[in-house]
C-alpha cells in the first residue's frame, strides 16, 4: 500500500465519521416503534432502551396523533421505517388523554456514551492501529486487508449512530460494513496462511459469498433510494442479519474444518487462537442480538453493545502479525470451560431466587440478567484462581509448603537411585510434615502371609488386624486412598502379583485428623513412590536382560524397539531444535535482507553480490527443511505408509535420475499401526539411500501388498547387488544390519537375494499386523 492511498483512505473514513457525527448531534435517538392498527391509528408497539422517548416516559401501546405538527403517516421515518426519528414534537394518547413531548436536540447519558464517546474511541484505536501496520508492516500482502478491516470498524461504530436515526447513507454503510467485516475476514486469512503454504478455502465458496452480499447491498440501495414503503424495511432487515449469520457460519464452518484436519500439526495453536477470537467477536452478537431479533423480533442487548464485542476480531489479527510466539490457548479454553459448568449452578439459583422474590419482571428481562450474572460468576473464578496463585505462599502457606514438599521430593527421585536411601527420605519426609508420632513402610507376602518392616518406626498398633485385612482384600484397595483402621491408618504405596507395599501412619502429635490437602498430598507422594519403585524395577530387569544378551548373537526385538524408540526421539529432538532455531534465524536473515534490497539502492556489483547471498541464505533455508523432513517425516501419521512414501519418492526423484516404480496394491484397505509405519518408511528411506549413493541402481521397483494378516514389501533394483552381507553396495554391514534390524523391532522377517542374472538385488519384507489392526480384504 501506497503513501497516498493510505492517506487517502483515512481522509474518507474522517469525512464520513465527521458527517454521520453532526447527524447525531442534530437529532436525538428517540426509539420509537409504530404499527398501524385497524382503525387507521398508529400505535406505539416498541420504546427502545436508552433511547430518548424511554427517558421522557412514552410508553408501549400509546397511540401517536402528531408528529412535527403532522399526522403520523406523513411523517417519513414512519413511512419509512414504521419508526419515529428525526422529530422535534410528538403528541400522544394514553387510557383517554393527550401528552405532549419535545424531543431536545441534547445529548443523553447512554447515548453521549454509545453514539459519540465509543465511536470516537474505537476510530481512534482503528487509526492508530492501521498507522502501526502501515509503518512496520505495509510490504505483507495481510497489511492492505487488515488496514481496510480497521477502518470499517471505525466508520461503522458512527453509521450505526447515524443510522438509528434513518440517515439513508448511514444505513447503507452500517449495513456495507456489517457484511464486509466477515468477508474481508476470509480474505485475511486467505492471504495469510499463504506463508504456511496452506490453502483451505474454496474459492466457489468465496465467490457465491461476494455474490450473495453483493445483492443485499443493491437491494437494500434500492429501498434507501426509492420511496418503498415500510413493509420491505423489516424484510430488508431480515436479509441484511440472515446474510450476517450466513457469513460469520461460513467462517466458523472454514476455520473450524481447517482446525479439524490440523488439530494435530504445528498449526494446531494457530487455528485455535482463530477460531476464539472468531467466537468472541460474533457470538454475542448473533446470539443476543441477530437471533433473537430474526426470532422473536425483540433483542437481547441492544447492537451497538453486541458489535463492540467484534472489535475482538482486529486485535486478534494484529496479534496474530505481529507476534513471533503464540499464547498456550489450550490452556485457557480448558479454564474457561471449566469456569463455564462452575457458573451454571450458582447462576440459575440466582435467578429462581429472584423469580421468586419478584412477579412483575418480564421473562426477557430474566434472561438478560442470566446471561450477566454468568458472565460475571465466570470472571469472578477466574480472578479468584489467579489471586490464589498469586496469594498462595501468604494466604495458604500450609498447603503451599505442601507442595514445595512435593517438588523437592520429586527432585530428590530425579539424582538418587539407591532404593534404600529413598524410601528412608519418604518415611521421614511425610513424618516431619504431617507431623506424626509413629510411621512404618511395610511389606506384606500374600505366598507366606508375613508383614516385614522396610522402613521407619515399630511401635504397638493392630498389626494382626492390618494382616488380615490386606489378605482379605489384596488387589482391591485404591492404590494411594487413605484407609483408616482403628488407631492408625494405611495406604498402598505400591503392588504386584506376590507382595503389596503398604504405608501405615499413626496419630498426630496435635491429635487432628488428616484435612482434605494432606489426604491428597499423601496421595500424590504415593504416586510418585509408585513410579519410583516401577523404574527401579524396570531398570533391574533391563541390567539383568543385557546380562543376558551378552550371551547371545541377536538382541530381542524389545530391545531393538526400545532403541529405535529412543533413536527416533532423538530425530525428532533435533528436528524441533533445527527447525524452531536454526532456520528460523535463517529466516530472519533472508528477510531483513530481502527487505534491505528492496528499501535501498545499491551499485550493481554490490546488488549482485547481496543477491548470491540472499540466494545462498534460501539454498541454507531449504537444506534445513529438507533435513528436518528426513529426521522427521511431515504428517506421516496423517497420510500414512503409502502417501508418505509416495512423497518421499517424488523428493527421491527430484534430486536423482532414479526412476522409482511404485505400486500399493489398491484391493485392500490397511490400518497400520504407527510403529509399523514408520518402521517401514525408514527401511524404505535406507534402500533409496543405498540405491542413489552406493548401488548405482538406475532402476527401482517397489511393491507394497498383504496377505491377511501380514504386510509385505518387496524391492528390486538394476545395480550391483550383493556379494554377501559385507557388499559394498550396501556402504558395508552396517546397512544390511540396520535394515534387518529395524524389521526385527517389529517382529518381522527379512530375505536378501540377488536377482538371476546378479544385476540387481532384491529384498522381500514380511511383518506381521497387531491383531487389533488387521488388514480387510475387499473381494
Amino acid at each position: 500500500m501506497s503513501k497516498s492511498t493510505f492517506s487517502i483512505l483515512i481522509f474518507t473514513v474522517l469525512l464520513l465519521c465527521i458527517y454521520f457525527t453532526t447527524i447525531t448531534v442534530k437529532y436525538a435517538h428517540i426509539g420509537i416503534g409504530v404499527e398501524e392498527t385497524l382503525n387507521n391509528q398508529f400505535e406505539i408497539i416498541n420504546v427502545a432502551p436508552k433511547g430518548a422517548a424511554e427517558y421522557l416516559g412514552i410508553k408501549k401501546g400509546d397511540i401517536v396523533l402528531n408528529i412535527n405538527g403532522k399526522m403520523p403517516k406523513e411523517h417519513q421515518s414512519v413511512i419509512k421505517y414504521n419508526l419515529i426519528e428525526q422529530a422535534n414534537e410528538i403528541i400522544v394518547e394514553r387510557n383517554g388523554e393527550i401528552f405532549k413531548y419535545n424531543v431536545q436536540a441534547h445529548f443523553y447519558k447512554d447515548q453521549f456514551i454509545l453514539h459519540i464517546i465509543t465511536p470516537f474511541f474505537v476510530l481512534l484505536l482503528s487509526f492508530l492501529f492501521s498507522a502501526f501496520l502501515f509503518k512496520y508492516k505495509r510490504n505483507e500482502k495481510v497489511t492492505l486487508i487488515l488496514i481496510l478491516l480497521f477502518q470499517t470498524y471505525g466508520i461503522s461504530f458512527f453509521a450505526g449512530a447515524a443510522s438509528a436515526r434513518t440517515e439513508p447513507l448511514a444505513q447503507f454503510i452500517a449495513i456495507s460494513t456489517l457484511l464486509a467485516i466477515p468477508l474481508l475476514l476470509l480474505h485475511f486469512f486467505i492471504l495469510y496462511f499463504q506463508k504456511y503454504n496452506m490453502k483451505f478455502v474454496r474459492f466457489n465458496l468465496v465467490k457465491n459469498l461476494y455474490i450473495s452480499n453483493t445483492l443485499i447491498l443493491l437491494l437494500s440501495l434500492l429501498f434507501l433510494l426509492f420511496p418503498f414503503y415500510n413493509i420491505l424495511f423489516s424484510i430488508i432487515k431480515m436479509f441484511v442479519l440472515l446474510m450476517f449469520v450466513i457469513n460469520t457460519c461460513c467462517c466458523i464452518y472454514i476455520f473450524g474444518s481447517g482446525f479439524i484436519k490440523n488439530r494435530k500439526s504445528i498449526y494446531s495453536p494457530l487455528f485455535k487462537i482463530i477460531t476464539l477470537g472468531i467466537f468472541i467477536s460474533f457470538f454475542p452478537f448473533i446470539m443476543f442480538y441477530a437471533i433473537p431479533t430474526f426470532i422473536f423480533k425483540q433483542e437481547l442487548i441492544s447492537g451497538e453493545v453486541a458489535f463492540l464485542f467484534t472489535y475482538f476480531l482486529p486485535l486478534t489479527f494484529v496479534y496474530l502479525v505481529s507476534t513471533n510466539q503464540f499464547l498456550d490457548i489450550n490452556f485457557y479454553i480448558k479454564r474457561i470451560y471449566y469456569y463455564s459448568l462452575l457458573s451454571i449452578t450458582p447462576s440459575l439459583l440466582f435467578i429462581i431466587v429472584g423469580a421468586i422474590l419478584l412477579d412483575d419482571v418480564p421473562v426477557l428481562r430474566w434472561v438478560q440478567i442470566f446471561v450477566a450474572v454468568y458472565l460475571f460468576f465466570i470472571l469472578v473464578f477466574y480472578i479468584k484462581e489467579e489471586l490464589d496463585y498469586r496469594l498462595r505462599g501468604n494466604l495458604f502457606s500450609e498447603k503451599y509448603n505442601l507442595q514445595s514438599s512435593i517438588y523437592q521430593f520429586v527432585a530428590f527421585l530425579s539424582r538418587e537411585k539407591s532404593k534404600k536411601v529413598i524410601e528412608q527420605y519418604f518415611v521421614n519426609e511425610i513424618k516431619a510434615i504431617l507431623g506424626l508420632k509413629n510411621i512404618a513402610l511395610l511389606e506384606y507376602d500374600k505366598e507366606v502371609d508375613s508383614l516385614i518392616l522396610v522402613n521407619g518406626d515399630s511401635w504397638d498398633y493392630e498389626k494382626g488386624l492390618l494382616q488380615t485385612h490386606l489378605s482379605l482384600f489384596f488387589g482391591k484397595n485404591f492404590f494411594g486412598e487413605l484407609q483408616l483402621l482403628n488407631t492408625i491408618s494405611y495406604l498402598i504405596v505400591a503392588e504386584n502379583k506376590k507382595k503389596i507395599t503398604v504405608l501405615v501412619l499413626g496419630r498426630k502429635k496435635n491429635f487432628t485428623a488428616f484435612n482434605l490437602d494432606e489426604k491428597e498430598w499423601l496421595k500424590t507422594i504415593s504416586y510418585y513412590m509408585n513410579v519410583s519403585y516401577q523404574n527401579l524395577q524396570m531398570i533391574e530387569d533391563l541390567i539383568e536382560e543385557l546380562e543376558n544378551i551378552k550371551t547371545k548373537d541377536d538382541a530381542p526385538s524389545w530391545v531393538l524397539k526400545m532403541l529405535f524408540n529412543i533413536e527416533e526421539k532423538e530425530r525428532k529432538r533435533l528436528s524441533t531444535d533445527l527447525h524452531d532455531s536454526a532456520l528460523q534465524e535463517q529466516l530472519l536473515l533472508y528477510r531483513k535482507l530481502s527487505g534491505i534490497l528492496e528499501k535501498y539502492n545499491f551499485d550493481s556489483i554490490a546488488k549482485q553480490e547481496l543477491d548470491f547471498i540472499n540466494e545462498g541464505l534460501l539454498d541454507v533455508i531449504h537444506e534445513i527443511r529438507e533435513t528436518c523432513n528426513e529426521l522427521m517425516p511431515p504428517f506421516l501419521k496423517e497420510t500414512g505408509i503409502v502417501g508418505s512414501l509416495e512423497n518421499l519418492f517424488k523428493k527421491v526423484q527430484l534430486r536423482t535420475n532414479l526412476v522409482i516404480d511404485f505400486v500399493a496394491d489398491r484391493n485392500f484397505v490397511y490400518s497400520i499401526s504407527d510403529e509399523i509405519t514408520l518402521a517401514l518408511y525408514r527401511v524404505v528411506q535406507e534402500l533409496m539411500n543405498n540405491a542413489e549413493k552406493h548401488s548405482n541402481a538406475s532402476k527401482v521397483s517397489i511393491y507394497l501388498t498383504s496377505e491377511y494378516d501380514h504386510i509385505i514389501l518387496k524391492y528390486k533394483d538394476d545395480g550391483e547387488g550383493m556379494a554377501g552381507e559385507s557388499a559394498p553396495a550396501f556402504n558395508g554391514r552396517l546397512g544390511i544390519y540396520g535394515i534387518r534390524e529395524r524389521v526385527r523391532s517389529v517382529n518381522g522377517n527379512i530375505e536378501f537375494s540377488n536377482l538371476k542374472d546378479s544385476s540387481g538385488l532384491q529384498i522381500v519384507i514380511e511383518i506381521p499386523l497387531d491383531k487389533e489392526n488387521p488388514i480387510i480384504i475387499v473381494g
